[in-house]
């Protein structure tokens, strides 16, 4: 059944509810993919709606009375066009939801839940997204510019002199100059790794001389600092996850639970106390967490609890 403008609108809502509250599912995720690339309308709505989230700034401590009201509005329809104004929106009580999924989200144009996707873009260049990664893409005629959101990107560029391809992450810019290139989003660095060609990085530290990486170099930067070049990095150990391998190097059994559970469909919980002294090395296959879950629970000697849900409990044996 074919909607009408005012279902359209209410469907764009629903839809911006669900990836603002955190719990979206895969399912949900393709079924909105679907939904929004089933006509230009369903996109056109979309983004409308998107924008007037982007474009108004609330507080955490709203977030009660925005859920039930953008709720309560999102059931109504009382403008002629079937869209809420700007103005309708504005002069409502909180209605926009703050979380830190809103935040992402809601500015990324393209994301990923477990899977790792290949997004081709507008001037020929390429992107691998890892797994829980989101970026935003604003093409001008003057400039390409990504904004790595959240996660790591492993970007192909096709190079365009007047065009200059930059990718923002935190404080931080990175512009290509001809090259094929990781960046990996953390919260406590982001790292740009070069499998072929030349980057310029502009770290926080001083933003108007570039620090110039070539093959086989890596540069990280965080918090205003940046630390010093890496060098001879094998080919092979830059962006392993984009060819399905995830790389543990002396991890913990926590950061290793949580590098793994990425790539599945279900959460992963440790109960009880952490065992700290043994880490955890090895190379494990992406489409397997589960099988990796469970070597590394044999080997910390641990055991695993299923529950529904797909969740999955280690556990001291």
């Amino acid at each position: 059944m074919t909607q009408t403008q005012p279902d359209i609108a209410e469907t764009a809502r629903h839809w911006i509810v669900r990836m603002a509250s955190g719990e979206m599912t895969e399912d949900e995720l393709a079924q909105f993919r679907t939904w929004r690339a089933a006509s230009p309308e369903h996109n056109t709505a979309f983004e409308q709606e998107r924008r007037l989230w982007r474009a108004l700034r609330i507080s955490p401590a709203q977030d009660h009375a925005v859920r039930a009201s953008w709720k309560r509005m999102s059931r109504k329809q009382t403008l002629k066009a079937g869209l809420f104004s700007l103005t309708a929106i504005a002069a409502s009580a909180a209605i926009f939801l703050y979380t830190p999924a809103l935040k992402i989200w809601l500015q990324a144009d393209q994301w990923t839940g477990s899977t790792i996707r290949t997004v081709a873009l507008a001037d020929g260049s390429q992107v691998v997204l890892d797994s829980d990664t989101a970026i935003a893409i604003h093409y001008t005629p003057n400039h390409r510019d990504i904004t790595l959101l959240r996660g790591n990107a492993f970007f192909k560029v096709h190079h365009d002199s007047t065009r200059p391809f930059r990718v923002t992450d935190q404080d931080g810019r990175i512009e290509d100059v001809g090259t094929v290139f990781e960046v990996r989003d953390a919260p406590a660095r982001v790292t740009v790794s070069v499998s072929q060609g030349l980057v310029d990085v502009y770290t926080p530290r001083d933003r108007s001389v570039p620090a110039r990486l070539r093959e086989g170099e890596r540069l990280a930067y965080a918090n205003g600092t940046a630390f010093p070049i890496e060098r001879n990095i094998p080919h092979d150990e830059i962006a392993t996850w984009s060819r399905g391998d995830l790389t543990l190097d002396n991890a913990t059994l926590a950061d290793a639970v949580q590098a793994i559970s990425r790539y599945r469909r279900g959460a992963v919980y440790i109960w009880g106390e952490i065992p700290t002294s043994k880490r955890i090395s090895g190379v494990f296959r992406i489409d397997q967490p589960d099988e990796a879950l469970s070597t590394i629970a044999a080997t910390m000697g641990m055991k695993i609890l299923h529950l529904p849900g797909n969740i999955m409990v280690l556990r001291r044996a």
